[in-house]
């Protein structure tokens, strides 16, 4: 192979993988952009949760997770439940939740749900104070303890 050949493969290799970042950067930023411009959708009891991403943690330690997934994240407010999903959905009562707790970083709005018969929580990035904040008040009106961040966005 000579010095020009070696030169157009590199060159190539390279056009390739900056083509397949770039592709999963666009559908990235697009379904955070879908996402953070939803609202809440409801039918009947029902409140469906807008999710850009979910992950389990541990109970009091919400920035440490030991999974995570964008791919289907899920969220719903039922009537007598919720349903929450990472990677297998759950299904827990409401007087299971102990805390419901918000954090915020640059470009997130997480809401965190401890729940008391298990270790583990349950984070969903919304991207939208907005809808963080709608979804604590409803789990607030269910019953769900606020903790002092999640009580101040409400008060905002």
């Amino acid at each position: 192979m000579s010095k020009a050949e070696a030169t157009i493969f590199i060159f190539a290799i390279v056009l390739l993988i900056g083509v397949g970042w770039l592709t999963i950067f666009l559908y990235i930023k697009s379904r955070l952009s879908a996402v953070r411009h939803s609202r809440i959708k409801t039918e009947g009891e029902v409140a469906n949760i807008p999710l850009v991403a979910a992950f389990s943690g541990w109970r009091g330690v919400p920035w440490i997770c030991w999974s995570s997934s964008d791919l289907k994240p899920t969220l719903i407010l039922h009537a007598d439940h919720i349903e929450c999903r990472v990677i297998r959905r759950r299904r827990k009562p409401y007087d299971v939740v102990s805390r419901v707790d918000y954090r915020q970083t640059v470009g997130t709005a997480n809401i965190v749900l401890e729940f008391s018969d298990s270790l583990s929580s349950f984070v969903g990035n919304t991207a939208n104070r907005d809808t963080a904040r709608d979804a604590i008040k409803r789990l607030a009106e269910k019953g769900c303890p606020l903790s002092a961040r999640a009580s101040g966005l409400l008060d905002r």
